[in-house]
């Protein structure tokens, strides 16, 4: 049997083809995510995702012996992004990109209108610009007669699962992303769509992440060839989805989740909706697993920091990671003299993220000189990131009842064994690294297939174990202190957020 997993991820989107019951990777279709960029602003091509998935579905169904063999499609996604659609099911422009930060006044009035507290204990989240919520006021602001038009809106998975069954549904994770959740129900937030004047009748369904919605549509099996009893569903935020691929524990184990952006999850039995927590903008959610929770931070770059210092040091990617290999080896047995060489980098390329975020917020770059190397700009932006993580790690062993000691990473960062090692040295913690192909496709397949029961047992994947070294670690502990956190907060005051 076979079940085909789509990512839709911010800079690619892939739909992966796995063979049950192992979730052996058989095939793989990639495009990169289609964005236009004007003024400033970033829209996403949800109608040109939907073709290049169809096509991609289409190609998959037709390297299958017997299509009859793929049981289910699942879908996963980026967050808080929104699509539009019509009564006819149509596509209603633009689709905002989540990051994009062009809804900081509709934020700024969601506080005002409903109050930061009263906000926070009952979505668990704090008003953002990358929320679902502003970007539906920004669009019945500034694209009325679009917004006039709108039938139902979806995230971006639940609009593909759309596609593919006729039912507008989203799942509890990336709902509770959306700052119209209401997060001790499970429901949507009445009292904010009330607030705002919001149609209900607009909203999606709410379903069970995993589980199946519907059948696929006749005239997308027709188109693809699929059968038509293949089961569609929805697996959830993209961090969380790839977070079932490692066997994610409790309050013991955190998840280290790279790609464009970097998040930390941390899983629980409840929300923590005290001031403290949103003092710190730490966002609750539904974790894809039914009874948990989660605490999620997330820095608004972390792959995203490579292709731009590629970009600025005039250097291909392969550059970058032939630097990142060679630099690995100086970090090993050279330490002193790669550790004096260093700056203090704090990479805020898209804003921060906790424990002070703001979208707003510039990268600084203290301590370079005319000696200064390519080698040690890009070793002093990858301690920044690790920096950075440090921070929000610090958060939830402060506010959570927890001392973590393993992180587990999924994504990019597991091809980078300097980024791997800094992180373990910084943040004082084993590094468990899952080299998995995909691995928030993967985790979506398994999650999907353990929820349909599709398979009894869920394999234990292969990891690299990257330990903390006394030395190192006492050493970027006081660069941390007396040079990274001082020039942050002074950073902090400059940027109004002092």
């Amino acid at each position: 049997m076979y079940i085909v997993s789509i990512d839709v991820g911010t800079t690619n989107t892939k739909v992966c083809l796995y063979e049950l019951p192992e979730f052996r990777l058989r095939e793989i279709e990639k495009f990169a995510t289609p964005q236009t960029f004007e003024n400033g602003q970033t829209d996403i091509d949800a109608e040109q995702i939907w073709k290049e998935v169809l096509q991609a579905l289409k190609n998959l169904s037709n390297k299958v012996e017997n299509p009859q063999q793929i049981k289910q499609i699942t879908v996963s996604s980026f967050a808080q992004t929104i699509v539009l659609q019509d009564s006819q099911g149509e596509v209603i422009t633009p689709t905002i990109a989540w990051f994009d930060p062009r809804t900081k006044k509709e934020a700024e009035e969601v506080k005002a209108g409903f109050g930061e507290e009263k906000l926070y204990h009952l979505t668990g989240i704090n008003a953002h610009s990358n929320q679902s919520l502003t970007k539906l006021l920004w669009l019945r602001r500034h694209k009325e007669s679009a917004f006039q038009r709108m039938h139902k809106w979806t995230c971006m998975s639940g609009f593909i699962a759309s596609r593919l069954t006729g039912i507008s549904a989203t799942d509890w994770s990336l709902a509770s992303r959306t700052l119209l959740f209401d997060i001790n129900k499970k429901q949507w937030a009445a009292e904010l769509i009330e607030t705002f004047e919001l149609d209900k009748e607009t909203f999606p369904e709410l379903v069970e992440s995993g589980a199946a919605i519907a059948a696929v549509k006749d005239s997308v099996s027709q188109e693809t060839g699929l059968p038509n009893d293949v089961t569609i569903s929805i697996s959830g935020h993209d961090h969380m989805a790839g977070s079932i691929s490692t066997g994610l524990q409790k309050k013991t184990e955190i998840l280290n989740s790279t790609g464009t952006t970097e998040g930390l999850l941390l899983l629980g039995g409840k929300p923590h909706l005290s001031d403290a927590f949103r003092e710190v903008a730490i966002s609750n959610g539904c974790y894809v697993l039914d009874s948990e929770y989660t605490l999620y931070g997330s820095m608004p770059t972390a792959g995203q920091s490579f292709h731009w210092i590629a970009n600025a040091l005039n250097r291909s990617m392969k550059d970058i990671s032939h630097m990142c290999h060679y630099m690995h080896e100086e970090y090993l047995n050279d330490f002193t003299s790669i550790k004096d060489r260093m700056q203090v980098f704090i990479p805020h390329l898209r804003g921060s993220g906790p424990p002070t975020r703001n979208s707003a917020s510039k990268v600084m770059i203290y301590g370079a000189t005319d000696q200064t190397t390519d080698h040690d700009i890009l070793f002093s932006m990858i301690a920044g990131l690790c920096f950075e993580l440090k921070q929000l790690k610090n958060v939830y062993e402060t506010y959570v009842e927890s001392n973590v000691h393993r992180v587990k990473v999924i994504g990019p960062a597991v091809k980078n064994p300097l980024w791997l090692q800094l992180k373990a040295d910084i943040l004082q913690a084993n590094i468990l690294a899952y080299e998995i192909e995909e691995a928030v496709a993967k985790g979506g397949a398994m999650l999907s297939a353990s929820k349909q029961e599709l398979v009894d047992t869920l394999l234990k994947q292969e990891i690299k174990t990257y330990t903390p070294d006394k030395n190192r670690a006492e050493a970027l502990e006081a660069f941390y202190k007396q040079f990274y956190l001082p020039l942050y907060h002074l950073k902090n005051q400059f940027e109004g957020k002092g």
